[in-house]
């Protein structure tokens, strides 16, 4: 048998990532999809084109594919982000969530606390609560995001300051904004 580092190393890749999730959500308080309010016992699949599809404020399209209002799931949500090229997040905190991010596709600069790093597909990071942190998308290409918030209830921010794909953009005055920031612990620098 030939050796092929690219099966062993995408498999280190594979096994490692599932490493880290499990240890990071194991330190997490509140973490699990065991713990739901009764609506999905039995778990739950959403596939590609399925969940909630927003657009947010930043014209940037998240999908939101595990959450607390729809699945009752208390512990954890589950998003997507595709940034086109340009595209900017405003350094920001959650004061009640902890967020994995996990780079699937394209490259950018990712800010956690005073420090900015390349990151690129591939790349995991964990942001506890009170942590500033900011993405950019330097790329050429899209970048793709898959985020989770612990515990649930923060992907609600995207539904009440986003509007649905498809529809009328919805306007919300600066009050408005700041109002719904502090309802969810959102702080921007």
């Amino acid at each position: 048998m030939k050796y092929k580092p690219q099966q062993h190393r995408r498999k280190f890749l594979q096994i490692g990532l599932t490493g880290i999730f499990t240890a990071l959500l194991a330190k997490l308080p509140n973490v699990g999809l065991a713990q739901s309010s009764g609506k999905s016992d039995k778990g739950i699949v959403v596939h590609e084109d399925e969940g909630i599809h927003i657009l947010t404020r930043r014209k940037v399209p998240i999908a939101i594919k595990i959450s607390r209002t729809q699945h009752g799931i208390d512990g954890i949500s589950f998003c997507v982000e595709d940034m086109s090229p340009g595209s900017k997040m405003r350094v920001h905190k959650h004061l009640h969530n902890d967020e994995l991010i996990f780079i699937h596709r394209g490259q950018g600069t990712l800010t956690l606390d005073d420090k900015t790093m390349e990151v690129k597909a591939g790349t995991v990071a964990f942001v506890p609560r009170g942590t500033w942190h900011g993405l950019d998308n330097t790329g050429t290409e899209n970048l793709y995001m898959v985020f989770q918030y612990s515990p649930a209830g923060f992907e609600d921010f995207f539904i009440e300051n986003g509007t649905p794909l498809g529809m009328p953009t919805k306007e919300r005055t600066e009050e408005q904004l700041a109002a719904t920031a502090e309802k969810f612990g959102m702080v921007y620098k």
